[in-house]
């Protein structure tokens, strides 16, 4: 991974001036959840390692906050440098170091700014010596750089199968608070009885860590700690707050000899849920199971009348839609596949016939469109709305809860998101019990609703033992949350780390704390 404390490192690119940024790199002010900064007075473009501690490393000399960017495709905020001075861009930082394939599977050594489509691309093109492997993280947004999907452990719709992302990560190299660049491998630092040593990097301290009850499901919120917690896991996820990622090893997945996508429509009496429960308990083995239920599909159909032609045209009978993909060997292993499946849409009242199969690029293209439209279709009505209210925005739950409490919370849903009168999507992760609602106001006062419709189902969620934040993280809009998955207690316990990586609040100041 490389990487020295004491080498000496050249003067980083950058750009200063607040006019000078703000023209420039306006694009630096901003990410995917609208939040926009000002008074930003340096943006940093470094091209290596060498050069990211370098501008880390003048920052904290002059005790400056920077904030880290990469793609800036989150919806919290978390790359915006509100309350910073400095913005450092991981961009130019794009290589892929190294392939390597042996015994033990095989490895990818990249930089963090590389996307996650560039790697696809060179994997796919790479020539392998013997079986193929691939990165099978798969968050939605595949222009996401890797450093930023490690500083947020995302996820998403094949997280139900893989894993997040901090399943893949075997080592990361890293530039601390202090501008120190180090690496660290996975095994190397381990927690023992809830005291953390790294004489690496804090020779003469120890980082005390608290106890802290973490749901039993997906969950982004806060810092992954436990009594013998890996260095690796505490600093995967910790958005940005304890160091920042500057290149990472990531481990590799077999790939599949095909992947059959399906787009499995309901009608709107049948039971959606009793379907994905019974796609979890199958002898089926899914890559992904997403679902829409009626106000999702009904929603598209609302926006395609009115001209967006981006959403495809659902079938007049649906009422809702599971989306899964089913990984196969041969042709023969998925006759049998698609056979147990046709099965399982009769018990629930659908069938193959009912069914988009996503096979050649125009039909994938078709089922890409549904699953990411209906939300890319939420966002650009309220950017509509926005104009004649500009303090408005759509107000989005991002819970999952375990398995078993899963019933409950769509039934609250469905008690209480009509009774809000808001208008409201329910689309999601069905496959690891997260659903995503995205309430749509029309004013401040809807607004208003449906933040307390947010709070309160969030306090639901954590009763139920899950998670207020399940792939999104906290980041800087939703702070509030934190303290209702951990109290206040717990909160001031994540202080306490984030001080003892970076005493003087250099890293982005504002996320995950006031």
């Amino acid at each position: 991974m490389g990487g020295s404390a004491a080498q000496e490192t050249p003067r980083c690119p950058r750009t200063e001036g607040v006019e000078a940024v703000s023209e420039r790199h306006a694009d630096l002010l901003r990410d995917e959840s609208n939040l926009v900064a000002a008074g930003v007075e340096r943006a940093y473009f470094p091209t290596s390692a060498e050069e990211l501690a370098s501008a880390v490393r003048e920052a904290a000399s002059a005790r400056e906050p920077l904030t880290t960017s990469g793609a800036r495709t989150g919806i919290v905020g978390g790359a915006v440098p509100a309350g910073s001075r400095c913005v450092i861009s991981l961009t130019r930082m794009n290589r892929l170091v190294s392939i390597d394939t042996g015994e033990d599977g095989a490895v990818a050594r990249v930089e963090a700014g590389l996307t996650l489509a560039d790697l696809t691309g060179r994997l796919a093109g790479y020539r392998w010596p013997a079986a193929r492997w691939y990165y099978p993280v798969d968050p939605t947004e595949q222009t996401a750089e890797i450093g930023g999907t490690i500083a947020t452990d995302a996820s998403g719709g094949r997280s139900f199968r893989h894993g997040p992302t901090r399943r893949w990560v075997r080592a990361l190299r890293l530039v601390l608070a202090d501008g120190r660049d180090i690496s660290i491998r996975r095994g190397d630092v381990r927690a023992e009885g809830g005291a953390l040593r790294w004489p690496e990097a804090f020779p003469d301290r120890v980082l005390d860590l608290p106890e802290l009850r973490r749901p039993a499901c997906k969950c982004a919120a806060g810092y992954r700690v436990a009594p013998d917690v890996d260095l690796v896991d505490l600093l995967v996820g910790s958005e940005g707050t304890l160091c920042v990622i500057a290149g990472a090893e990531l481990a590799l997945a077999p790939e599949p000899a095909g992947v059959l996508a399906l787009v499995c429509f309901l009608p709107r009496e049948a039971d959606g849920i009793g379907l994905v429960r019974a796609l979890k308990e199958s002898r089926l083995a899914p890559l992904s199971i997403e679902y829409f239920d009626s106000t999702a599909l009904d929603f598209a159909r609302s926006r395609r009348a009115d001209g967006d032609e981006h959403l495809p045209e659902v079938p007049p009978g649906a009422g809702q839609a599971v989306f899964l993909e089913e990984a196969y060997a041969d042709e023969e292993d998925l006759d049998a596949r698609i056979a147990a499946l046709d099965e399982l849409l009769a018990a629930a009242g659908g069938s193959i016939d009912k069914t988009w199969a996503c096979q050649t690029p125009a039909e994938r293209e078709r089922a890409r469109a549904l699953r990411h439209g209906i939300p890319e279709a939420v966002n650009a009505l309220i950017a509509r709305r926005k104009r004649e209210v500009p303090d408005l925005h759509k107000v989005g739950t991002d819970l999952a809860v375990p398995d078993e409490a899963f019933p409950e919370l769509v039934g609250a849903y469905r008690r209480m998101l009509p009774a809000s009168g808001l208008e409201y999507v329910i689309f999601g992760h069905a496959g690891e019990s997260h659903l995503h609602v995205n309430m749509i106001p029309r004013d401040l006062g809807e607004l208003e609703r449906a933040k307390g419709v947010h709070v309160e189902l969030a306090r639901l969620a954590v009763r139920l033992g899950g998670a207020v934040t399940a792939e999104h993280g906290i980041g800087r809009l939703k702070r509030g949350l934190l303290e209702i998955q951990y109290g206040r207690e717990g909160v001031a316990a994540m202080r306490r780390i984030k001080e003892f990586f970076d005493p003087d609040g250099i890293l982005n100041p504002g996320v995950m704390f006031e």
